[in-house]
């Protein structure tokens, strides 16, 4: 293997993945609303992408799933008793609020996190700031698992933060909303953190999940270069379309950025700092698409830049994409012509359809991370793929998953108990100890 800086860690998916359509400004989570889900083939779509990019020669980490259902967050809003009684209760009195303890959400690890590794930050460390997900409820109760996690892998290299305070009810969406551009990713780069609107603008009809102020924040606790951060708004009309995070509008690896016509709210804003790139990375590669070519509802419906792009052999990139975009025929297009114009030489496509029709595609299973070989060398090799723990867990979602979940299917206290019994497993699988809540009780 050889190593150039990336690592990726991917939300393993949960044994509760269903479509209870929580999310909303997502327009394929609305879609498959109350359509019966498959667990089983959502998990392993989602081992076989990691298992793609560790063919690479990528290292491939890995989130666990959170505790679902989340019976902590249900005890806390007054339901009490046996397991069974807090769900039967919670059943019976709002369905709804159990559909949110169910969620499997964190399975999309974009949103777990800002990472800003040690070469951009004045004091030479790695920073991580847990995202509160504050706009939507069902991810609120994510960021206290994802900061355990977070120091498990990265406790001896990182300073893992304590999340953001919320303003106003605006949440920080992390990674989703978080580009960097370097000329190669061991070398310092720019951090671009793209936001909603500010906390305290007012708006209707638009769900702007990131603020400005919240950008701010994760950057000064990231100890990082004003000089080497920069600020681009959301346009409205991209999030009324349906993208509700940056990372379906634009993407960077590297010195490649790509974005469409109108990803971003402020024209003269983004060209300013598309000429400050230009003048301080070197190879700067610009791309951008416009609405003539790809219009924006295509681009959302395709998720054509929710892709992963990735440094391969010989300095050239790959562009990992859902099997989706196949569909859109402007969108083949631009591919083929971006592979004679760019650094990008190789188009791979994936299925992770279970992911796709809750509106995630192969960029946000993942959070990606940048280190150096020091670094690399103390990460805790437990949250690490290998192929003999990719047969193993492929085994034990085989073993525990079922390969269908309908919404009545939540009201089942044999799902909670299938689900639970699957996390005590998996601990012990990677002798990591008692994390989860059911476990120290």
């Amino acid at each position: 293997m050889t190593y150039l800086g990336e690592i990726n860690f991917d939300g393993l998916i949960g044994p509760t993945h269903n479509y209870a359509g929580l999310s909303q400004g997502n327009l394929a989570s609305q879609k498959h609303l109350n359509e019966t889900s498959n667990p089983q083939a959502a998990a392993l779509q989602g081992l076989d992408k990691m298992r793609f990019i560790m063919d690479q020669g990528i290292p491939q980490g890995f989130f666990l799933p959170h505790e679902r259902p989340h019976l902590r967050t249900l005890r806390a809003l007054g339901f009490g008793g046996t397991d069974e009684e807090v769900i039967n209760q919670a059943a019976k009195q709002n369905p709804a609020l159990l559909k949110n303890v169910y969620s499997a959400s964190s399975m999309w690890a974009a949103n777990a996190a800002t990472f800003s590794p040690s070469i951009d930050s004045y004091d030479q460390n790695i920073h991580i700031t847990p995202a509160n997900l504050n706009s939507m409820f069902h991810r609120s109760i994510e960021h206290e698992f994802t900061k355990t996690q977070l120091e498990l892998m990265f406790g001896g290299v990182a300073q893992v933060h304590e999340p953001i305070k919320n303003i106003s009810g605006y949440g920080d969406e992390g990674a989703a909303n978080h580009l960097r551009v370097s000329a190669q990713h061991l070398m310092p780069g720019f951090q671009i953190f793209v936001y909603g609107s500010p906390a305290f603008e007012s708006h209707q009809g638009i769900i702007a999940r990131q603020a400005e102020e919240i950008s701010h924040a994760v950057s000064t606790q990231h100890q990082l270069d004003p000089e080497r951060v920069l600020f681009l708004k959301q346009n409205e009309q991209a999030i009324h379309s349906g993208s509700f995070h940056n990372d379906i509008v634009s993407l960077a690896n590297e010195e490649v950025f790509i974005f469409h016509q109108e990803a971003f709210a402020d024209r003269v804003e983004l060209e300013r700092v598309l000429h400050h790139l230009k003048e301080h990375v070197k190879g700067f590669h610009p791309v951008e698409i416009l609405s003539e070519d790809i219009s924006l509802d295509d681009l959302v419906s395709s998720y054509l830049l929710n892709s992963q792009l990735i440094t391969v052999k010989n300095n050239e990139m790959m562009m990992l994409l859902p099997e989706e975009v196949q569909n859109h025929p402007n969108c083949m297009r631009w591919l083929d012509e971006i592979k004679s114009s760019s650094p990008i030489k190789h188009i791979e496509f994936v299925d992770i359809r279970q992911s796709m029709m809750n509106g995630g595609g192969p960029a946000c299973l993942r959070f990606k991370a940048v280190v150096n070989n020091d670094e690399f060398d103390k990460l805790n090799e437990k949250f690490l793929l290998s192929p003999k723990k990719l047969i193993d867990l492929r085994a034990l979602v085989g073993k525990h998953y079922r390969d269908q979940v309908n919404p009545m299917d939540l009201l089942d206290i044999k799902l909670m108990q299938e689900s639970y019994t699957f996390l005590d497993e998996l601990t012990q699988l990677l002798d990591i100890g008692s994390i989860y809540n059911f476990q120290k009780n």
